[in-house]
């Protein structure tokens, strides 16, 4: 058998490739628009026909690169009989069994994630009649199990019978390979690693400690992460109800930039935050190429349907832009300049000031009205933080700005930099105008061995 885990780092996706290596058949599992082209020059490296083009549920953070896959190879998409699409597919029933080669696929409907969740077992049969791992989708993950988002109570409660009546009587040496891993919205805890076992999940997974049914409901609907507001554009695109197109963005003259914003365009400046502290168009989103979840950040922040303008430190960067953004769904992107071309167009310009952590503590001690605005997940803040700040997760700031005062120096923090950085731009784009960037964030506060209060 031919088995190959292909993460994307910057998003945290998993896809995967399995295939026979006597007959050269092969599928591709859980493919992200943006990892199609390196899939097939995988599977063409390998000298395998992709006969099976599967999904384990319609995916709510990145658009899936299933049909563009389908049309390059002529394989069929296939997806669990429940989930509702508007393209051709082939809709596959539980308990039912794929075969590539000598490697067997069989179809574990495991509903709670999403009503179509499926899992895969996958069984090695020139080696063993047992399935020697299954591919959990966002059923299963290493560390944690699925976000209930779409049915509550009623999905959680399917999520448990699916993980300990499904997934886990497998057995505990079944290894388990999910569809998402670190840096993912999908969980909530999950780890790094990009797989387990049945039985190491079982030990040790926090959220299967809770076997029974009421108290894995209350455990999993407790502090679940904010949704996306990207989710139902991207759900939406993955059930064909919009459709999907490539963005061909064009090289804007910084004279004609104004003229684009001025007709609704979102500004992205995708430099690196220092760069943009220097020097940046009033109103532009800063969203480092660099930091982990670029595209998912965009995304979460510009508004919906807006088009977008992005400033890229060079072509090379735009070439990595393009087809991250394009992972979330966010196609319209009327063109880019490139450098600091868009601080030479003419229009108004800002600065966000780069303070240390030493520096933001000498300031806290003279000036008693400055504000520490945290901006880092509950976790983060638990571990520890700045005496007296004030706790607003990214995600929540655009509906929580109301609760920051307008008269007072605010200095944004997170764990490096970069969050922080955004979330200072998107004040500005509000109208806050006395803001500073602590660059090196908590990370850095730590370090250089500076109070941490807990509460």
């Amino acid at each position: 058998m031919i088995f190959r885990a292909i993460p994307n780092e910057g998003s945290g996706c998993i896809a995967y490739l399995v295939g026979c290596e006597h007959t050269h058949a092969a599928a591709l599992i859980d493919v992200g628009r943006s990892d199609v082209e390196g899939c097939l020059a995988l599977v063409r490296a390998k000298g395998l026909t992709v006969t099976h083009v599967l999904d384990t549920h319609i995916h709510a953070d990145h658009v899936s690169g299933a049909r563009e896959l389908a049309a390059t190879t002529g394989a069929a998409v296939g997806l669990h009989a429940a989930a509702e699409v508007r393209y051709p597919h082939q809709a596959l029933e539980d308990g039912q069994r794929l075969q590539i080669g000598t490697v067997e696929l069989r179809v574990l409907h495991t509903p709670g994630h999403t009503p179509e969740s499926m899992c895969l077992a996958v069984t090695d049969t020139a080696r063993a009649a047992e399935p020697w791992f299954v591919l959990t989708g966002d059923t299963l993950f290493v560390g944690d199990v699925g976000r209930p988002d779409f049915g509550g109570e009623t999905a959680a409660a399917d999520l448990h019978r699916s993980l300990f009546e499904r997934l886990l009587p497998l057995g505990d040496a079944v290894e388990v390979y999910p569809a998402h891993g670190a840096g993912s919205l999908c969980g909530r805890a999950m780890s790094s690693k990009l797989g387990s076992t049945i039985g190491f999940e079982r030990r040790f997974n926090p959220a299967l400690r809770h076997r029974q049914a009421d108290a894995f409901v209350r455990a999993l609907l407790e502090h679940v992460p904010a949704r996306p507001a990207s989710m139902d554009r991207i759900i939406a695109k993955n059930r064909g109800e919009l459709m999907l197109h490539r963005a061909a963005p064009v090289r804007i003259e910084p004279r004609d930039l104004g003229g684009r914003l001025a007709a609704g365009a979102v500004l992205v400046d995708c430099r690196d935050p220092r760069v943009f502290g220097a020097a940046h168009v009033v109103g532009s989103l800063n969203v480092s190429l660099e930091a982990p979840q670029f595209a998912e950040r965009v995304a979460s922040f510009v508004p919906p349907g807006a088009r977008l303008v992005l400033v890229v430190p060079s072509e090379a960067d735009l070439a990595r832009a393009v087809p991250a953004l394009a992972r979330v769904g966010l196609d319209d992107i009327d063109g880019y300049v490139v450098g600091d071309a868009g601080t030479t167009a003419g229009l108004p310009t800002a600065t966000l000031p780069q303070v240390s952590p030493p520096e933001l503590a000498r300031r806290l001690a003279a000036e008693r009205d400055l504000i520490v605005l945290d901006v880092r997940e509950p976790s983060e803040w638990a571990e520890g933080h700045v005496a007296g700040a004030r706790h607003v997760p990214m995600r929540e700031v655009p509906q929580r700005v109301a609760e920051l005062p307008r008269d007072r120096r605010i200095a944004v923090v997170c764990a490096g930099g970069a969050r922080s950085s955004l979330v200072a731009s998107v004040l500005e784009r509000h109208g806050f105008t006395d803001l500073l960037n602590v660059w090196g964030g908590m990370t850095g506060w730590t370090q250089a061995r500076l109070p941490l209060a807990r509460d």
